[in-house]
């Protein structure tokens, strides 16, 4: 009797409890799922509400692969988001991986909460300061983009928390110092991009590692500091760049590089001539850019001695550019005792007019020569070129103008000749001129003699004192006496 009532005593109460739970659940999940200021979902994890009148962002919900889990994209481009629309932080929408706020008003950046986020663009505002860890709720953050905002310092925590970020561009800024071990949360940072900031007087200042001041990861394959006005730059540290871009800053020489680089771009530099092994010990660099150079004019001799796994040299718009010495990669190379892999080079918009047969055995590999708006002189020094079987010529004659305008591939290896290789045809008629005129000249000195010669029936008379031709003077008032 008792057990019956005990059970129907804990029965009732059971009974009783669970309205009590569901209305506290109820009320619970606004503060696990609050509600988007970015975007409008009716459902959850389902494409929400888009509508060109409302004040949402562009939102998208796709299925990623392989395990086809849905992925939410926002995109609030030119949404004239500014720092009135959030309240306090922001929940990302579950799922949320990818969120774009570029080209609106902000001027600080907002706190966003979202352990999936792995894409977040901020560029293209009016940004100036990071808050010290202000990204320590998108520990997922893959890619961040800074670039063309009005930031001015990096501080040491601004980046914490992006322990997984792999690219963070910070280009277009007024970036002009970076505090020490600023980069060192990111150690998984592979691309660091600082091109268009006064970093040149920061660099100069402090005048020591990249690498060891600033914190960065010895993972970082790829380094952008292009218009910098950098004068010189120490990256001796960087056991894992592979990548530097560096042009149009004032850099003369580069002693500190990693002897890794497979990739380099010195366009823009103002350096004069490319003195002997101006790269040392970077065997394994592949591409050089030496662009728009405006004062280079000469490669000197052993230039490029040292760097055999060359296979593109690009000087493209270095007007000034005429002379390539004919022992550029070393004499060795000439002698067969080591082998360059050049395979392209690009000297279009230069001013070189000729190459050095000598260069032939660096040229064996080469397969792409492009020469267009050079003032190629097509001559017999030029023969060797022609001739070699693999390589493709993009460009045209400038002399002699016999050949003037015409595709370089299109001309015969016998048309290129010197004046010394000419033809017994054009010795021979030389010759047969020089006769003529010869003969002409002296046709006309005899003609000439025999007009001013006197004609044979005119007598020529003596006329003097004895004379009877002789003139008779009658003086006045004088009689004949008769």
């Amino acid at each position: 009797m008792w057990t019956k009532v005990n059970l129907l005593l804990v029965l009732l109460m059971i009974v009783g409890t669970v309205p009590v739970l569901l209305r506290a659940q109820e009320d619970a999940e606004p503060a696990t799922q609050p509600v988007s200021h970015l975007c409008h979902f009716e459902k959850p994890l389902q494409d929400p509400t888009d509508s060109d009148t409302d004040q949402y962002c562009d939102c998208d919900v796709h299925n990623s692969q392989p395990w086809g889990l849905p992925e939410v994209h926002i995109n609030c481009q030119r949404h004239r988001i500014g720092d009135d629309f959030w309240h306090g932080y922001e929940q990302l929408p579950q799922g949320t991986i990818r969120l774009d706020l570029s080209r609106n008003a902000l001027t600080a950046v907002p706190v966003l909460v979202g352990s999936g986020l792995r894409y977040l663009q901020l560029s293209m505002n009016q940004i100036t300061t990071i808050p010290d860890k202000v990204f320590a709720n998108l520990s997922a953050l893959l890619e961040l983009d800074l670039s063309g905002n009005r930031i001015e310092t990096i501080g040491t925590d601004a980046l914490a928390g992006l322990a997984m970020i792999k690219l963070i561009d910070l280009s277009d800024n007024q970036i002009s110092t970076i505090e020490v071990n600023a980069f060192s949360p990111l150690i998984h940072l592979e691309r660091l991009v600082l091109s268009n900031n006064s970093l040149g007087a920061f660099f100069n200042r402090t005048d020591s590692d990249l690498y060891l001041r600033l914190g960065v990861t010895t993972r970082l394959n790829v380094l952008e500091l292009e218009r910098c006005n950098i004068s010189d730059i120490n990256l001796a540290s960087g056991v894992g760049l592979e990548r530097a871009l560096l042009g149009h800053n004032r850099l003369q020489q580069l002693s500190r590089l990693p002897k890794q680089l497979s990739y380099l771009d010195l366009s823009g530099t103002p350096i004069r001539n490319l003195p002997a092994k101006f790269l040392p010990n970077l065997l394994h660099l592949e591409k050089l850019f030496l662009q728009d150079m405006p004062i280079l004019y000469t490669i000197d001799e052993y230039a490029l001695y040292g760097l055999p796994r060359l296979t593109l040299l690009n000087l493209q718009g270095s007007r000034n550019l005429s002379t390539i010495h004919p022992y550029v990669f070393g004499q060795n190379v000439v002698r067969n005792e080591t082998g360059t892999a050049l395979k392209q080079l690009i000297l279009k918009g230069t001013n070189i007019r000729t190459l050095n047969s000598s260069l032939q055995m660096a040229f064996e590999n080469l397969t792409l020569l492009d020469i267009r708006g050079a003032p190629l002189r097509c001559d017999c020094e030029l023969r060797w070129l022609r001739d070699l079987p693999n390589l493709k010529v993009i460009g045209s004659c400038f002399k002699p103008s016999a050949l003037r305008g015409k595709m370089y591939g299109t001309i015969d290896s016998h048309q290129f000749q010197c004046r010394a290789e000419q033809s017994w045809v054009y010795i021979v008629f030389n010759v047969v001129l020089v006769i003529v005129l010869l003969v002409l000249v002296a046709v006309g000195i005899f003609l000439i003699i025999r007009a001013i010669r006197p004609k044979p029936h005119i007598q020529m008379r003596k006329v003097g004192a004895t004379s009877p031709y002789a003139r008779v003077t009658i003086e006045p008032n004088q009689a004949e006496v008769l």
